[in-house]
C-alpha cells in the first residue's frame, strides 16, 4: 500500500483537505523519500499516525522529519498556519519558538532513557500570526527501524489550553467566591451531607461561635457545637433536606458556650439548599446574624412600657383621690419644710454646739491628766474613759455629718479622672501608709461623671479600711484595678441604681484579715461593725455606709467579697 503514490493510500481520504494535504507535499524531495522507499517500521508507524483519531506527531531519522494526522491539524492553526508546511520538513525549521523546549525531550528519548509524560504542559506556539501559550497533555515515547534502533520519537498529545484556561476561571472564581464569603458582614456556614458537616465557615460565624476554625470546619454540627443538640436546629436543617425549600427562623433563641460559660442569644437564621447538578440536595448554606443585644433592648423597652402602661392606669385610678389629697399634701409640704429646717438646725448644732462641748471635755480631761493625775488616785480611770468616750463622741459626731451630707445628691457633676482622686487619697493617708509599710499599686483607671469630693471620700473609707484590717505578719498589700463589663455580665447581686449598657468595675483588693463572706450585705448598713468598740480595730462603723452611698449617687452599686484570713475585694460599679 505504502508503495503507491500517497494519493492512492486507501487510508486517506481522496479530495477535501486531506487531499490537499497528500498531494501539497513532494515526498520525492523529502530527506526520507518516496513512500516506497520508507522502512517498514516508519511505514507501519505512518499508517497509525494517519489512521489515529487521537492527535499524533512522529519526528523520523536524524533530521527528525515531520508526520502528523488530521487530528493534529486544528493545534497547527489551520490552513495558512504551520499547516501543511508543517508536513515533512525537519521540526527546527517549522517550530524555532518552541523548539529550545521540545528538542531536549526528544534528544531524551533518541539516547534510549524513560518516556516522557507531562500533563498541562506550557508550550508556546506561533499560529494565528501571533505566539500564543498552547498547553498540552504528551507523552514522547520511542519508535525503532527496521534493525531495531531508535530512529524517531512519537508523540501522542492532546492540546488542553481551553480545559486549563477554564480551570485558572474556576481557581479565580473560587478565590473571589471566598473572598466575598469572608467579607460577608454576616455569619456565614456551609453544612454538608446528613450529619451537617461544616464544610466552610467565614470569620463572622466563628465568632458567633466562641470557636477557633479548626475545632469546627471539617466536623458534624453536634459534634463541633454539642450544646446545640435540642435547641430547634436539627427541626430546622431537616426541613431543608425533606422539602428542599429556604428556612427562615428569626430571634431563635440558641444557647452557647462561650469563654467556658453558657450563653443566652437570639439569632436570625436563613437556611438555603445547596444542590448538585441533578438537583440533588447535597448541603445547607445557612446564613446567621446575632440579635442577641437587640432583643435584650427591645424586652427591657417592653418591660418598661409595661410597667409604664400600668402606672398609667394606676395614676388614673388614684386621679380622685389625689385631687381630694391635695390639700393634705400642702399641709404634708408644710410640715416637711419644718422637719428640713429643724434638720438644718440640728446640723449646725451637730458641726458646732455639739462639738464645742466635746472639745471642752477633752480639753478639761487632758489638764487633769496632765496637771492633777497624782491627785487623782483611782478616778484616773475614770477620767481615761471619759477621755475615750468623748473622742469616740467626736468621731461618731463627724461621720455623721459626713453621712448626712453624703446622703443627697452629689455636689457637682464633672469628668472626674479616677486617677487624679486617687492621688490626693493617698496624700491624705501617707502617714497611715507609711507606718503599716503598705505597697500601694494603682492601674490605670478610666475617667467617670461625677463628683470629685464624693468620690475621694469613697476611695479614702475604703483604703483606711484596708490600712486598718491588715495582718500583723504580713506587709500590707492593696491593689486598685479597673474593668469595662457589660451590663448582661453585671452579677445577679448587683443592682445599679442607673441603667446603663456598660459600667466601670473598680476593684480595691487587700491581703488583710478578711471577713465572712455571710456579712457581704450587713457591713453597708450604718453602724454596723463586724468588731466590738473593745477590739483593736476601731471605728463607728459609717465609713462603708458612705461608700454606698456615694456609689448610689453615682448610679452605680458597690459589692465586697471576702474569706477570713485571705483579704478582701471591694467592687465599685460605676456607669458609663
Amino acid at each position: 500500500m505504502l508503495n503507491q503514490p500517497p494519493s492512492a493510500w486507501p487510508f486517506l481520504p481522496q479530495g477535501g483537505e486531506m487531499g490537499a494535504l497528500t498531494r501539497a507535499f513532494d515526498w520525492a524531495r523529502s530527506p526520507v523519500g518516496p513512500p516506497e522507499q520508507w522502512p517498514q517500521s516508519l511505514r507501519t508507524t505512518v499508517s497509525m499516525i494517519l489512521a489515529s483519531r487521537f492527535p499524533t506527531f512522529l519526528w523520523w531519522g536524524p533530521e527528525l522529519i515531520q508526520f502528523y494526522n488530521d487530528a493534529y491539524r486544528p493545534s497547527l492553526g489551520g490552513e495558512g498556519g504551520k499547516h501543511p508546511a508543517a508536513l515533512g520538513r525537519p521540526g527546527v525549521q517549522t517550530w524555532p519558538e518552541t523548539w529550545p523546549i521540545i528538542k531536549p525531550l526528544i534528544d531524551q528519548v533518541l539516547r534510549g532513557e524513560e518516556s516522557t509524560w507531562s500533563e498541562d504542559q506550557l508550550i508556546p506556539m506561533e499560529r494565528n500570526g501571533h505566539l500564543e501559550d498552547v498547553y498540552w497533555t504528551f507523552s514522547y515515547s520511542p519508535v525503532r527501524d527496521d534493525q531495531d534502533q531508535i530512529a524517531g520519537v512519537l508523540v501522542i498529545c492532546q492540546e488542553t489550553t481551553q480545559q486549563v484556561v477554564r480551570q485558572r476561571e474556576l481557581t479565580l472564581s473560587e478565590q473571589w467566591f471566598r473572598h466575598v464569603f469572608e467579607q460577608a458582614p454576616v455569619g456565614v456556614a456551609l453544612f454538608s451531607g446528613p450529619h451537617y458537616v461544616i464544610t466552610l465557615a467565614n470569620q463572622r460565624v466563628l465568632a458567633y461561635w466562641d470557636r477557633p476554625s479548626d475545632q469546627v470546619v471539617d466536623k458534624p454540627l453536634f459534634e463541633a457545637l454539642p450544646e446545640t443538640r435540642g435547641q430547634g436546629l436539627e427541626s430546622l436543617l431537616q426541613g431543608v433536606y425533606q422539602t428542599g425549600n429556604r428556612f427562615v427562623a428569626k430571634e431563635m433563641p440558641i444557647t452557647l458556650t462561650r469563654q467556658g460559660q453558657s450563653a443566652l442569644t437570639y439569632t436570625d437564621f436563613v437556611c438555603e439548599p445547596v444542590r448538585d447538578r441533578e438537583q440533588a440536595i447535597t448541603g445547607i448554606l445557612v446564613v446567621c446574624t446575632e440579635v442577641t443585644e437587640q432583643v435584650q433592648q427591645r424586652h427591657v423597652i417592653a418591660t418598661a412600657n409595661e410597667e409604664l402602661a400600668i402606672f398609667n392606669e394606676e395614676l388614673m385610678a388614684s386621679y380622685e383621690a389625689m385631687a381630694a389629697a391635695n390639700g393634705q399634701l400642702r399641709e404634708v409640704n408644710g410640715q416637711l419644710n419644718r422637719s428640713n429646717e429643724s434638720l438644718q438646725q440640728f446640723a449646725y448644732v451637730a458641726s458646732h454646739d455639739l462639738q464645742e462641748p466635746l472639745r471642752k471635755i477633752q480639753a478639761f480631761g487632758a489638764l487633769l491628766q496632765d496637771q492633777y493625775s497624782s491627785q487623782l488616785g483611782e478616778a484616773a480611770d475614770y477620767v481615761q474613759r471619759m477621755q475615750v468616750a468623748a473622742a469616740r463622741l467626736s468621731r461618731l459626731t463627724h461621720d455623721l455629718l459626713s453621712f448626712s451630707r453624703i446622703s443627697t445628691q452629689q455636689d457637682s457633676q464633672e469628668l472626674t479622672p479616677l486617677n487624679k482622686v486617687i492621688d490626693l487619697v493617698l496624700t491624705d493617708l501617707e502617714l497611715q501608709i507609711g507606718e503599716a509599710q503598705a505597697d500601694i499599686e494603682v492601674n490605670l483607671l478610666p475617667s467617670v461623671l461625677g463628683d470629685a469630693r464624693q468620690l475621694g471620700q469613697l476611695f479614702q473609707n475604703l483604703l483606711s479600711n484596708a490600712l486598718k484590717f491588715r495582718c500583723s505578719a504580713t506587709r500590707p498589700l492593696i491593689t486598685i484595678r479597673s474593668t469595662r463589663i457589660a451590663s448582661t455580665t453585671l452579677p445577679g447581686r448587683v443592682k445599679p441604681v442607673r441603667v446603663a449598657k456598660f459600667y466601670y468595675r473598680i476593684d480595691v483588693t487587700d491581703n488583710g484579715i478578711g471577713f465572712d463572706q455571710d456579712y457581704a450585705e450587713r457591713i453597708f448598713q450604718v453602724f454596723q461593725r463586724l468588731h466590738g468598740k473593745s477590739s483593736a480595730y476601731g471605728g463607728t462603723g459609717i465609713g462603708l455606709a458612705i461608700c454606698e452611698k456615694v456609689a448610689a449617687n453615682h448610679g452605680g452599686a458597690i459589692t465586697a467579697t471576702s474569706q477570713p484570713g485571705q483579704g478582701a475585694t471591694f467592687s465599685v460599679y460605676l456607669p458609663i
